[in-house]
C-alpha cells in the first residue's frame, strides 16, 4: 500500500487541473542522442554496475544519426546509466520517450520480489515500481514511453539493464527525449472519466480517483452516484465478514450497533453527507441484491463505523466494571497483537533536502482491503480542501492518510486499545472534522480530544508543512500525549525523525490498559537515522516483510 500511496501523492498534484492544457515544452537531455565521441560518454552519463560484468559503450548501430548506447553482458548484471540533473516544474506532467533495441535480452529467472525487467527507462528520484514498459528478448527498434508528474524541481533519467534484479544479453538506447505533456488526457484518457454534476471519477493503475465538491448534499450525491457499484460491493463484503452464513443478519447486526453507539455522535454536516451518499447510490439505479432494498442513512453510517466497531471488543475488555479489579486467576493473559502498520515523519537534519518527508505503511485484511483503493479529492463548501485514501462510501479515510489545504499531512498507526467511553463521539466523525477544519497541530489535537470515545487508539502522526513542524499525538481515552518537533521532546531522542510502530510510548496512556499482561514499560528503537533520508527511503524500507512487532 505504501508505494501506491506515493503514486497517489503525485497524482494529487494534478487532480485539480484535470482538463487544463499546457504548451508543450522540450527539455534538453544532454547527450540523449549519443552523437558524441566515445571518450565523452562519462561527461554526459554516469554508469553504475552492480556486478561489473556488463560492457557499456557507444555503438554505431543507431535508430537515427551515427550513435547509440549499448549495454551488453553474457553474465547476470544490473546496470543503471544516469543522466545529468534536469530542471522540472513540480506538479506538471512530463513524457519521457526512448528507442530501445534488444538481442537475447532476458531477466534472471531466479530473481524474486520486486519483479525484475530486462530493460526499461525510469527516474532516479521515483520508487522502484515507477518505470516504463519493459523491453526484452530480441526485437528491432521500439519506442517506449513513461508519463510522470514531477514531484521535485530536479530529476535524473535512468536507462536500465536488469532493473529490480539482473539480466543478460544486449540492449541499445537512442533518442532519449523529455517534454512537458500538452494535455492531461495523455495520462488519463477522457473516455475513462465519469461525471455527475460537479463530481467526476477516473481510474488508473488500480486506484479510483474521486473528485467531489459543494455542500454536504451535493458532494454526497456525487460520491454515491459515481461509486455506487463499489459501495454496494463493499457493503456485501462487510456483511459476509459479519455473518458468512447469513449476510443479511450480519449487516442488520452491524446496523444495530452503529445505530446504538455512533449514529447520534456525528456532526449534522456529515450525517447530511452520508444520507446523500445513500441517495446517490439509489439514483444510480443500482441495488444491493442481497438486501432487496435501497440504501439509507444508517447503511452509510455503518460503513463509516466499521473501523470503530472492529475495535469495540478489545475496548470493552479494557473498560472497567464493578468486578474489573477482582479477576479470577483464569482470566489472566492477553490477546496477541495483530497491528503491523508503520509510519514516520522526517525533516531538516533527517532528510537529504531538509524538506518534509512522510511515509506510512497501512496493513489490512485482504478480503475487504482490496476495496480501499479510493482517493477522494473533496472541496467542501466550508473548511479546507482535503485529499484522502478511503473505502467506497467513506467520509473519512480509515487508512488515515490525509492532506488538506490548511497545511496538514496526517497519518497514524494503532496501539493497544484503551477503554470505550459510551458518551463520546466516533473517531470517524472527529478525524473528518479535524482534517476539514484544522490548520495547525494545536487545532487538530483540540478537535480529536473533544468528545473522544476512546475507540481506535492511535499514534496520530501530524505534519504542519507550512510551519515545517512534526508531531506525534498519542490519543488514549482519558489520557493522551503530544510530542512535537518544535519542542524536540520525542522520547526516543530522534531529532527531526518522529516514528510510530504500534507502540504506546507513554506510561500514563498505558495505564488505561486495565488488565494487560503486556503492560511493562515500552520499547523504543535506538538512536536516530544513520543517514539523511530521501524520498526513495520509504519504498525501500517498507517493501520488506513486516518483522518488527514491538
Amino acid at each position: 500500500m505504501m508505494i501506491k500511496k506515493m503514486l497517489f501523492l503525485t497524482l494529487c498534484l494534478i487532480i485539480s487541473n484535470l482538463f487544463l492544457n499546457a504548451a508543450s515544452e522540450k527539455i534538453a537531455v544532454a547527450g540523449g542522442d549519443f552523437e558524441f565521441l566515445a571518450t565523452d560518454l562519462y561527461n554526459y552519463w554516469q554508469v553504475v554496475s552492480k556486478n561489473n560484468q556488463a560492457e557499456v559503450s557507444l555503438s554505431s548501430e543507431a535508430k537515427s544519426g551515427k550513435g547509440s548506447l549499448l549495454i551488453k553482458s553474457e553474465k547476470w548484471d544490473s546496470v543503471a546509466v544516469i543522466s545529468r540533473k534536469l530542471s522540472l516544474k513540480p506538479g506538471r506532467l512530463y513524457r519521457l520517450t526512448a528507442f530501445l533495441k534488444t538481442k537475447n535480452l532476458f531477466s534472471n529467472p531466479q530473481d524474486r520480489y520486486p519483479t525484475s525487467v530486462p530493460a526499461c527507462v525510469s527516474l532516479a528520484g521515483y520508487p522502484f515500481t515507477n518505470h516504463s514498459p519493459a523491453a526484452g528478448a530480441s526485437r528491432d527498434w521500439q519506442q517506449i514511453e513513461l508519463l510522470f508528474v514531477a514531484v521535485s524541481s530536479s530529476e535524473q533519467i535512468r536507462l536500465n539493464f536488469g532493473y529490480n534484479g539482473s539480466a543478460s544479453g544486449s540492449v541499445w538506447f537512442d533518442q532519449i527525449e523529455l517534454e512537458e505533456a500538452e494535455d492531461i488526457t495523455g495520462f488519463i484518457p477522457a473516455e475513462t472519466i465519469s461525471r455527475y454534476n460537479k463530481g467526476y471519477r477516473f481510474a488508473t493503475q488500480g486506484w479510483i480517483y474521486l473528485h467531489i465538491e459543494g455542500n454536504p448534499v451535493e458532494r454526497g450525491l456525487q460520491h454515491g452516484y459515481l461509486l455506487a457499484e463499489e459501495i454496494l460491493a463493499y457493503i456485501r463484503k462487510l456483511a459476509l465478514r459479519a455473518n458468512e452464513q447469513n449476510p443479511v443478519a450480519g449487516w442488520q447486526n452491524m446496523r444495530l450497533q452503529a445505530d446504538a453507539l455512533f449514529l447520534r455522535g456525528f456532526e449534522p454536516e456529515f450525517l447530511e453527507e452520508m444520507r446523500a451518499i445513500a441517495e446517490g447510490v439509489n439514483r444510480s439505479g443500482k441495488r444491493a441484491d442481497f438486501l432487496n432494498r435501497t440504501l439509507d442513512l444508517l447503511d452509510i453510517v455503518t460503513v463509516n463505523s466499521a473501523i470503530d466497531l472492529g475495535q469495540l471488543d478489545s475496548a470493552l475488555r479494557k473498560t472497567p466494571h464493578a468486578l474489573s479489579f477482582k479477576p479470577f486467576s483464569a482470566e489472566s493473559g492477553f490477546q496477541e497483537r495483530l497491528h503491523k502498520c508503520s509510519a514516520f515523519l522526517a525533516n531538516n537534519s533527517a532528510t537529504v533536502s531538509g524538506d518534509l518527508l512522510f511515509a506510512q505503511m497501512f496493513m489490512w485484511n485482504g478480503y475487504t482491503g482490496v476495496h480501499w483503493n479510493i482517493i477522494v479529492d473533496l472541496m467542501p463548501e466550508r473548511g479546507f480542501r482535503l485529499v484522502f485514501q478511503t473505502f467506497p462510501g467513506g467520509i473519512h479515510s480509515g487508512a488515515d492518510f490525509y492532506l488538506n489545504s490548511g497545511g496538514l499531512i496526517i497519518g497514524e498507526t494503532t496501539v493497544q486499545q484503551t477503554p470505550f467511553e459510551s458518551s463520546g463521539t466516533p473517531q470517524s466523525n472527529r478525524i473528518r472534522k479535524a482534517v476539514q477544519y484544522a490548520s495547525s497541530i494545536d487545532e487538530f489535537v483540540k478537535i480529536m480530544r473533544e468528545g473522544n470515545n476512546g475507540l481506535y487508539t492511535n499514534d496520530w502522526l501530524v505534519a504542519d508543512y507550512k510551519r515545517n513542524e512534526l508531531a506525534v499525538f498519542l490519543l488514549g481515552t482519558k489520557k493522551s500525549k503530544l510530542w512535537r518537533s518544535s519542542q524536540n521532546d520525542f522520547p526516543a531522542g530522534t531529532k527531526d525523525f518522529y516514528w510510530s510502530v504500534n507502540n504506546n510510548k507513554d506510561d500514563l496512556v498505558r495505564r488505561e490498559y486495565v488488565a494487560d499482561a503486556d503492560n511493562a514499560g515500552y520499547h523504543l528503537q535506538p538512536g536516530k537515522p544513520r543517514h539523511r533520508l530521501s524520498g526513495l527511503f520509504p519504498p525501500l524500507s517498507f517493501k520488506t516483510r513486516p518483522g518488527n512487532r514491538s
